[in-house]
């Protein structure tokens, strides 16, 4: 068997015009030792195998260039015959046998509108004309294949033909995809109504392949079903009212694979694929309207085909006033007229509320996909495809645990995230070997030369690195706060960090368990009690222990003096929050926007009836955790905390004596104490305190060591005496009055 190896596709780099010349069109060029390794000589059958798809036949050749070992060179016709790009990798096999011969070439006339409706139609008599002069330009290609494009001039016509349908001598064999052409017994045809191509095309199904995306199944099957209509095999016989699907339209957040499958859409089999967009369309709207309405002409000539439109709300905008510019009313025009066509518009947009309404109809865009932000399940398929074949440093149970750290990240951001993994660790690794970075060798090089280098060795620390780095791009426009505070950082208080921990990981780690006991999440917290007691702190420990995105909010910032601003940019937190679920949203000092409703406060009413609205309205709330704080839990307003929202309410009071002492452990772990000092004995002294108030009268006693090194000149340690003086200077400001109070409250709601 001959050897597979793999190599960098690169042009030619004199190419030909491949309307004109298809001479050599599918030889691929190598080196001299990469055919000898490969055990190829020159008009030697191959296959070119890529990383998805079936393998494509071509003829190696020996370059004429100087061209290294590890890149085979191809023509442009053949790069867009296959849907090869330049630089991709290709596996090069060798084939026993030779080129079977072509018994019949059925050619399509893709003339361009304007010029056909210059010359017209090739008149009946005339087309053995036409077919002759084909058949001279078709034999001097030798090889011909299905979308190959030829341009002739003839009695003072110059048209474009495209080779829409090959029938090779031996019936059903179709193991290659190339073709000898014969002269004296090859019959060339032109087709008219194209019916004759279609029946013969009828063994090529239109098809999108899931290869290389991951965590789009769902989304590929539900398009492929769409497909069928263009499918005409073991075709069922529909009712006269059936109509064929002509639109579909793909919407999702930004960086969720749209682009992409897109671009395997194009990939399903057609005849010919167009693209729009607002750089292939005029300046003015007329020249605009002109271009698209020949696009369309163009494509019901090559069908079937496909219209691919990426971005489709700055073409066909949602329209706000009549003087709005819009190419929608052209567009539903053109969608009417494809009716009876085999041409299929796929379109894409962020959001389907951007496009016009008129666009989004059974009988237009009918068929609406949406991409969602990934789960968990679906970022692990996402990297798996990302990566390809398993490599060192990536194994499969690395790439899961990645998975499980990235809530909220689109298909981008894995792939922006496993860069920085990889520059990391190589950066990592050459500190720790002593080698510079640019002697490093870690991957082959753009060439695909494979030089021998210190392999890449990909550590958790590098992961953890990375992930501060790269945050999901839903949160990006959001005021994000990435919290490093951990439970350790927190003194005492466990009954407190259980009882959140149970609100926020049972969800994700014992969904099946709480589904089995009919029990729903919870979807919000108040956090209430004195100012000073690790509020804020708590919440900061509960995202990243949790590993959840955090939004960080302060009541205030909401408030705007414009109207309705104030409600817009709580929604947008929300849709933000949603967007990169499962996510925690911290309302700091919520008594600011949910107070007490009056009829003399009609902006506050407005943001708290939006902020109910988002918690527990139409649209639930599902992966969102609420979590708010309040030194004023009396002022809220009681409709925020009814079950559904606010519905756990936990009071964090001033620590008790074994949390004091916990957090004069954690503070005099990074600190110089004297022997002398007893922080038992400290604890007891602090009782009433706060925790912010404890952190103050540590650093106030430091604040005193400095002192004494002022007067002494000596270094000092932290002393008891020390401690005394700030004990002496901040006072406690949480009084039994105002514990009692808080005690009071949480009896009403009981």
């Amino acid at each position: 068997m001959a050897d597979v190896r793999s190599f960098t596709v690169r042009p030619l780099s004199k190419q030909p015009n491949p309307k004109a010349d298809n001479k050599d069109a599918f030889r691929i060029y190598l080196s001299s030792s990469s055919m000898a390794s490969s055990r190829l000589r020159a008009g030697d059958l191959c296959y070119l195998t890529m990383a998805e798809g079936k393998p494509k036949t071509a003829i190696a050749w020996t370059a004429v260039e100087n061209i290294q070992n590890t890149v085979v060179q191809t023509s442009r016709a053949l790069q867009d015959r296959y849907n090869i790009k330049v630089g991709e990798k290709v596996a090069i096999t060798k084939i026993d046998g030779c080129l079977q011969e072509l018994a019949s070439v059925i050619l399509a006339d893709i003339t361009d509108t304007e010029r056909l409706e210059k010359y017209g139609e090739i008149p009946a008599d005339e087309r053995h004309y036409w077919e002759w002069a084909l058949e001279s330009n078709l034999s001097k290609c030798e090889v011909l294949a299905n979308g190959l494009v030829f341009e002739l001039d003839l009695k003072g016509q110059r048209r474009a033909f495209n080779v829409v349908t090959v029938q090779p001598q031996t019936p059903g064999y179709n193991n290659h995809t190339i073709f000898r052409f014969v002269s004296k017994g090859t019959k060339v045809s032109i087709g008219t109504d194209m019916g004759e191509a279609e029946e013969e095309k009828s063994s090529t199904r239109i098809l999108v392949e899931s290869g290389g995306l991951g965590g789009l199944s769902r989304q590929i099957e539900d398009i492929n079903e769409s497909l069928s209509d263009f499918n005409d095999q073991h075709k069922l016989v529909m009712p006269s009212f059936y109509q064929s699907n002509r639109g579909i339209l793909i919407y999702g957040p930004k960086g969720t694979g749209k682009t992409t499958l897109l671009q395997q859409i194009e990939k399903a089999g057609w005849r010919q694929v167009f693209k729009i967009g607002s750089s292939s369309l005029g300046r003015s709207m007329n020249e605009s309207e002109s271009k698209l309405r020949n696009i369309f002409q163009e494509a019901v000539r090559s069908k079937p085909s496909v219209l691919i439109i990426d971005q489709l709300e700055f073409i066909a905008p949602k329209r706000n006033s009549p003087e709005s510019q819009s190419l929608a009313s052209v567009l539903s025009e053109n969608l009417e007229a494809i009716r009876d066509a085999s041409v299929l518009v796929v379109a894409a947009t962020r959001h389907p509320n951007l496009v016009d309404d008129s666009l989004r109809t059974p009988h237009r865009l009918g068929t609406e996909i949406e991409l969602q932000v990934p789960t968990a399940q679906d970022r692990a398929e996402i990297l798996r495809a990302l990566r390809g074949p398993v490599s060192a440093g990536l194994s499969d149970s690395f790439l899961d645990l990645l998975a499980e750290k990235t809530h909220g990240y689109v298909g981008a951001d894995l792939f922006a995230l496993l860069q920085v993994i990889c520059r990391k660790a190589r950066q990592r690794q050459s500190l720790e070997q002593g080698l510079s970075l640019q002697n490093l060798e870690i991957s082959p090089s753009a060439e695909g030369e494979d030089k021998a280098g210190v392999e890449l060795d990909i550590q958790m620390s590098d992961m953890m690195s990375a992930l501060q780095e790269i945050r999901p791009t839903a949160m990006r426009e959001v005021f994000l706060e990435t919290p490093k505070v951990r439970w350790s950082d927190i003194g005492g208080q466990k009954e407190i960090k259980e009882r959140l921990q149970n609100a926020v990981e049972r969800p994700l780690k014992h969904a099946q368990r709480m589904q089995r006991l009919n029990v729903k999440s919870k979807k919000g917290v108040l956090l209430y009690g004195p100012p000073g007691c690790a509020k804020t702190l708590t919440v900061k420990a509960l995202a990243t222990e949790a590993g959840l995105n955090f939004l960080a909010v302060k009541g205030a910032e909401i408030l705007s003096m414009y109207v309705g601003e104030s409600e817009r940019s709580l929604r947008e937190i929300f849709r933000k929050a949603r967007a990169a679920r499962p996510s925690i949203i911290f309302f700091d000092e919520i008594d600011a926007i949910a107070g007490r409703r009056s009829s003399g406060s009609q902006g506050g009413v407005n943001v708290l009836t939006t902020l109910l609205n988002e918690m527990d309205g139409i649209e639930e709330l599902r992966g969102v955790l609420v979590v708010a704080a309040t030194n004023k839990p009396d002022v809220l307003d009681p409709a925020l905390m009814r079950p559904g929202r606010l519905d756990k309410l936990v009071y964090i009071g001033p620590p008790d004596l074994e949390a004091r002492r916990d957090i004069l452990r954690i503070w005099a772990a990074k600190s110089v104490l004297s022997p002398e000092v007893n922080l038992d004995d400290l604890a007891d002294l602090m009782e009433g305190y706060s925790g912010a108030e404890i952190v103050s009268i540590c650093e106030t006693a430091g604040d005193a060591a400095l002192d004494e090194e002022d007067r002494t000149g000596q270094e000092q340690d932290l002393k008891p005496e020390h401690f005394d003086i700030a004990l002496s200077q901040v006072k406690r400001q949480i009084t039994d009055e105002v514990i009692q109070e808080y005690e009071h409250w949480a009896e009403a709601q009981s």
